[in-house]
């Protein structure tokens, strides 16, 4: 890893230290996730993983049925014909 240093002004600081806690992550670990978020993706995170800017939407909906993963087709395409 390779160390670095950034200047914030006292109102960015102190917003990214409040999300930073309510996540219950380092400030330079939200810092990290951050920058992660904006870098073009090159196919892959290392991980093995796809990546991609859907990625980042993953989760944000939900349905209310607890078993809609297994119609995810039929949510996301709508019922077929």
């Amino acid at each position: 890893m390779i160390r670095t240093q950034i200047s914030l002004d006292a109102k960015e600081y102190a917003l990214a230290r409040r999300e930073a806690k309510a996540l219950g992550l380092s400030i330079a670990e939200f810092v990290r996730r951050a920058i992660r978020e904006q870098l073009p993706s090159n196919g892959g995170n290392g991980s093995g993983a796809p990546s991609g800017a859907w990625m980042r939407y993953a989760g944000f909906i939900e349905s209310g049925n607890s078993r809609s993963s297994a119609s995810v087709d039929e949510i996301v395409y709508g019922a077929k014909d």
